[in-house]
Parts: structure tokens; sequence; C-alpha cells
């Protein structure tokens, strides 16, 4: 503990580690609920198609509102020429904050129907209605949560997310096992406004020390922080995007039974690969504040080893948990969602080529942390249309397995892309990432090694 307490890297990682996986648990547990809990319902599978793309709505809006909030928010508040202007720059970001959420009111109340209607699930329609009181609270949340961030506060973040999961989880157990006959769509809504209550609670007295006093609106800031964050923006709407597109393409093309069922396989798999990318978003939420302190002190040379040697360290936890999940699907799956065993082949095709993802995690924010988040725009708007297309195509061809196929296209096509644009740019050496990658392996021995001599010995 006293070593954990003195380096920032495990400090910062342990938390973030806990905080993402926190998120997975939770959320993988009360889906293995959830779908038991609605398979005893008439079309249960259905309904919890709906919850799904309901579920992947919400996730999209918040990530994308984080392009204008956290990047911006932290760089900002880190640059030196802002040291005094502080107040000014969290006045902007609540801003810009309370301008995405009105934005996506209007989104959800007026334009319902019409995405009920493309998804062919009507009952979505009363889930976005009753949503504007969850958005509400995404404000101050979004804002504290970030607070903490550019603070390196993240086992403060790690508890708010912690309690706010184990609430609703909470009331999963008790809808589905207790009060079976109030299990439904709306009343899962109101137990996420209910946690999202108390964890925003919990973040509003962690900020105490940090939260502005008064109001402090400069223009000049507020027109900066913007046009930094409209790049940041654009990506997390295209990626996002780009990302969701087994889900909302495979709900708009395929009849609606068979388009909500194949939307509960690619549901059960994204949460295979949330679990995946835990590293890798823990990672990337301590390496981008550290960056822009970084690039400032001691210039894009050590960004560049960073990166490589985050991306070794990354690969080496994430190689072995795919190639099992590869080697033992059905296991997974069944433990996760056994009425959902049609989604084995899909679990397969994608998880080996997933091996992407952490790299595109990587990628964004550190072009990003260097000033050049409209490279990373460009780089994501092109890859959306790649998908896209994949997408459509595979999709007309194969029916519900098409945007497995899509995903692998993807992955392939990214990956190259990527690495093109992080040589020119960081000057990263693919070789260095898989040297750092057998280097972790190497450590771990080592220290296990140590380790059990040192008990032979006592």
């Amino acid at each position: 503990m006293k070593l954990l307490k003195s380096s920032f890297w495990l400090h910062s990682i342990f938390y973030t580690l806990l905080q993402r996986f926190s998120l997975f648990f939770f959320g993988a547990v009360s889906f293995m609920v959830l779908v038991r809990g609605f398979g005893k319902q008439t079309n249960g599978v259905e309904t919890y198609g709906v919850w799904a793309l309901f579920l992947t709505i919400l996730a999209l809006f918040e990530t994308i509102k984080q392009g204008l909030l956290r990047n911006p928010t932290i760089k900002f508040l880190g640059q030196s020429e802002y040291a005094d202007k502080k107040r000014e720059v969290q006045s902007s970001a609540m801003l810009i904050n309370i301008f995405c959420t009105l934005l996506a009111i209007l989104l959800f109340t007026l334009g319902g129907s019409w995405l009920g209607h493309l998804l062919k699930s009507p009952d979505l329609v009363s889930l976005l209605d009753w949503s504007v009181s969850f958005l509400i609270l995404l404000i101050p949340y979004n804002h504290y949560e970030v607070l903490l961030q550019a603070h390196y506060q993240f086992s403060k973040n790690f508890w708010a997310y912690f309690v706010r999961q184990g609430i609703f989880f909470l009331g999963v157990i008790l809808l589905s096992f207790v009060w079976p006959q109030y299990l439904n769509l709306i009343n899962l809504l109101y137990l996420q406004v209910g946690a999202l209550a108390v964890g925003t609670a919990i973040l509003f007295v962690s900020t105490a020390p940090y939260r502005l006093k008064g109001f402090h609106f400069n223009v000049g800031i507020m027109r900066d922080m913007f046009h930094f964050g409209k790049y940041i923006f654009g990506t997390n709407v295209f990626s996002n995007i780009a990302r969701s597109f087994d889900h909302f393409i495979t709900a708009s093309v395929l009849n609606p039974a068979e388009g909500k069922t194949y939307v509960s396989y690619y549901n059960t798999v994204a949460r295979i690969n949330n679990m995946i990318d835990v590293p890798s978003l823990a990672a990337a939420d301590v390496l981008f504040p550290k960056n822009v302190e970084t690039l400032e002190t001691d210039g894009l040379g050590k960004v560049k080893y960073y990166f490589e040697r985050m991306m070794g360290t990354i690969l080496a936890l994430v190689v072995p948990m795919s190639i099992f999940i590869f080697v033992f699907p059905k296991l997974i799956i069944t433990i996760l969602a056994p009425n959902f065993m049609e989604a084995v082949p899909i679990l397969q095709l994608t998880i080996l080529f997933g091996l992407v993802r952490p790299l595109g995690y990587q990628f964004g924010n550190t072009l990003d942390a260097i000033g050049k988040p409209n490279v990373n725009f460009y780089v994501s708007v092109a890859l959306m249309l790649v998908n896209l297309v994949a997408t459509f195509w595979c999709l007309s061809r194969f029916q519900g397995m098409g945007a497995a196929y899509a995903t692998i296209i993807y992955n392939v096509i990214s990956a190259i892309v990527l690495i093109s644009v992080l040589k020119k740019y960081v000057h990263i050496e693919v070789g260095n990432i898989f040297k750092y990658m057998f280097q972790a392996y190497k450590d771990l021995f080592g220290f296990a090694r140590k380790k059990l001599l040192k008990t032979s010995g006592s």
C-alpha cells in the first residue's frame, strides 16, 4: 500500500482500473440477471433488445458530450497560460455542458418517435421521453468527474462510480428476484436516475477544493475551448456511432423481431469486449492529463515513450484474455447469457480483431494531448464511412451475421490507418510496442519468481 501511494502511475492506474472494472463487473452481472429476468417474460429477448438500444443511445450521448468537456477542460486547466484563469475555464466548460444537454433533450423528446420508428422499437419512445431527468443530472456529474480527473483525483471518481453502479445493481437484483412483477423498462430507468443522483452527490462533496467560486464568463476562453473541443466532439460522434453500427444498422435493416434478437446478441458480445477494454480505458484516463503536462515539460519524445510503453503493457494483458475467450467462447456465453448461445460465432469472429481497440483509444487521446484533434477527427470520419459501407454491405449479403464480418473489415483497415498516422505525428515504432509487451511478461515472471524464492526461503 505504501508503494501504491508513492508511485503516480501505480496509484492512478490502480484506481482507474478499479473504476473501469467495477463498471464492467456491475454491468455484466446486471446484464446476466436482466437476461434471465426478462427471459421469463413473453418476448423477453426483444424487450431486452429495446433496453440495449436505449443504453447504447445514452452511452453514445455521454461519450460524445465528453468530447466537448473532458479533453478541452483538462487541456486548458493543465496549460500554464491559463494558470490564473481556472475559474473562467470551469465556467466555459459548464456552459458548453448545459448547451449540449439541452440539444440532447430536444433530440430525445422531439425526435424520439422518429428514432423509435427508424430502429423499429416503439417502446424506445417512452424511455427517451423519461430520460430528461437523467440527462439533467449528468450536467453536474460530468462536470465534477472531469474536475477530479484534471487534478489526478482518480480514487474519488472511483468511489462515485462504484456507488452509482452498485445502487443500480442492487435495484436490478430486487426487481428480478423480490418484485419480478415490477421488472420493466421504465422502472429500470427510474433506478438509473436514482443511482446517478447519489453519485452526483458524492462527486459534489469530493470536488469542494476544486469547484469554481462564482461564475466567471470569458468569451475568448469559451471560444478557444469550443474551437479545440469541436474536433474532439466530432471525433466522438463519428467513432462512437461507428462502434454502434452493429446495434443500429442491424435493428434498422433486419425485420423487427430478428433485428432486436441480433441486437441482443451483439450487446452480449459488446459487454465481453468492454471487459477487454478495461485496461485500455483505464490507461487512457491517466495518460491524457499526463501527456498534456509532459508535452510542456519534456517534449514529444517522452509522449512517444509513454505511448509505446503503455500500449505494450496493455497488449500484455489483453492478448491472453482474447485468446482464452476465442478458445472457450461457449463457456463465456454460458456464464453471461445461456439463452444467447447463437452469439458464440459472433464473439469468436470479433474478439481477436478487437485487439485493434486499445490502439484506437490511445491514438485519440495522444493526438488530442499533442494538439492535433483535427487529425483525429478526420481519421475518425474516414473510418466511420468505411464501417458504414462495410456494415450495410455485409448485412445485406449475410443477414444477422453481417455486422460481425463488417467489424473484421473495419478493424483491419483501422489498424493500418492508425499506425500510419501515429508514425507521422508521434514517430512511434511498432517494434518498441512488442518489445515492451514481452518486457512486461519478463517483469511479471521475474517478480513471481522472486516472490516464490522468498516464500521457499522462509
